[in-house]
């Protein structure tokens, strides 16, 4: 017995080193809430990374412009202002950087796309002639776009009297729909709801492929670029989230119709790391469960965690732990990760940290 018990001291030795580094912590390595000259940010809704200029770029939506900072958090400038013309904007909402330092901005509320060349100087503008863009992807001579997504706050698109609507619209270079995605899945004749079922981030793989994580259900689509859905998959989470229910429907004497529902947030954003990973920005508590308690109001944000995704086996990697209130986040390299989250005060931070 003495022997025996010899023998599997390193092999549990080996069990729980291996554990240990699983379960290693995130290091931070900068955070602030004020930056240049006590400015901060307002209502964040993308990250993007600048990889090869070492660049990071948000959609400071709040404050109708989008922030440069490099990547030791120092402040490099600001693109675009409040405005209706070229280069300024109505809450922006996504970006996308091109391979030459480009960049792509989703004006949200204008309803129009802006390009800027690697220095931010205004170049064109697009109008998408029937869809919202809340964000989007250029490839080709093909833009990928989500009207809606996330927890951003932006008003559902209730217009389509089917009983799906598309996830992503591709549009041309003159913002004409040519092609959509959609999924008949859930179909769903209720148009908040479907409103609300229809919700999705967007990330592109390095092998071509259009994953699709929904705000409110543990799904997430595989789609070609032809718009043909390779397939999908869900990932454990560590609570059962509620699907949405409509709770309460009215309407005043001018006929503007107020409806509510209740819902669990899953997936608040998502991203292709440098690895080629899918990374989620996800909720770990169920928000109806927090809802309900009474003092809910003193509570701290619900922990966000990211979980690590291969893209090819659909597998869950790792998980790691990040602030609660995290709203959107980027990757600067495989093991350094920049987002920004609201703390139990209201205040907003940009954090980097080691993973």
């Amino acid at each position: 017995m003495g022997k025996r018990k010899w023998a599997i001291f390193p092999l549990l030795l080996a069990i729980l080193s291996v554990f240990c580094l699983w379960a290693t912590p995130s290091k931070t390595i900068w955070s602030f809430s004020y930056f240049g000259e006590d400015d901060f940010l307002h209502m964040p809704s993308d990250i993007e990374i600048d990889q090869g200029r070492s660049l990071i770029y948000i959609a400071d939506s709040g404050n109708n412009r989008i922030l440069v900072f490099d990547f030791e958090g120092k402040f490099q400038k600001i693109i675009g202002r409040e405005g209706q013309g070229p280069g300024e904007f109505s809450r922006p909402s996504g970006l996308f950087i091109f391979e030459d330092g480009g960049l792509a901005v989703a004006d949200h509320y204008n309803k129009r796309i802006h390009l800027f060349d690697k220095s931010g100087e205004f170049v064109k503008l697009i109008s998408p002639k029937t869809v919202d863009v809340a964000d989007l992807i250029f490839l080709d001579d093909k833009i990928y776009t989500i009207s809606i997504y996330g927890s951003s706050g932006y008003s559902p698109q209730l217009r389509s009297e089917k009983e799906t609507q598309p996830l992503v619209n591709v549009l041309d270079q003159e913002g004409s729909v040519t092609n959509s995605i959609s999924v008949d899945d859930f179909p769903e004749a209720q148009p908040f709801l479907r409103s609300i079922k229809h919700r999705v981030c967007m990330a592109l793989s390095k092998d071509k492929k259009l994953f699709l994580p929904h705000f409110a259900m543990n799904i997430i689509h595989v789609f070609g670029l032809d718009g043909n859905k390779i397939g999908e998959f869900g990932r454990q989470l560590p609570y059962e989230p509620k699907p949405p229910t409509l709770i309460h429907q009215s309407s005043d004497k001018d006929g503007i119709i107020r409806m509510q529902a209740t819902m669990d947030m899953i997936t608040q954003d998502a991203e292709i790391g440098p690895d080629g990973n899918l990374y989620l920005l996800t909720f770990t508590e169920s928000y109806m469960k927090r809802a309900k308690e009474e003092d809910r109001d003193s509570l701290p944000p619900i922990q966000m965690m990211i979980d690590v995704i291969d893209t090819q086996t659909h597998e869950l990697l790792r998980s790691f732990d990040i602030d609660g209130g995290a709203r959107c986040f980027g990757l600067l390299d495989k093991n350094r990760l920049v987002y920004a989250y609201e703390d139990s005060e209201g205040e907003l931070f940009l954090k980097c940290i080691e993973y």
